[in-house]
């Protein structure tokens, strides 16, 4: 991995049937509700893998 992790939280907003993501040095995305949903469920889950690497190390 290249450099050092964002710890900045970004922000989320619904616009016209799509939800926006802007992230920290200008990292912005637009999702389908749908990719929206699973790629919030899939960082929930690889964060909860970190932790626990974290802890194992």
């Amino acid at each position: 991995m290249a450099g050092q992790p964002y710890s900045d939280v970004g922000k989320a907003v619904a616009e016209e049937g799509q939800v926006l993501l802007d992230g920290p040095d200008g990292i912005a995305i637009a999702l389908t509700p749908e990719a929206a949903e699973m790629t919030g469920w899939e960082l929930i889950r690889a964060a909860a893998e970190a932790r626990l690497q974290l802890r194992e190390s």
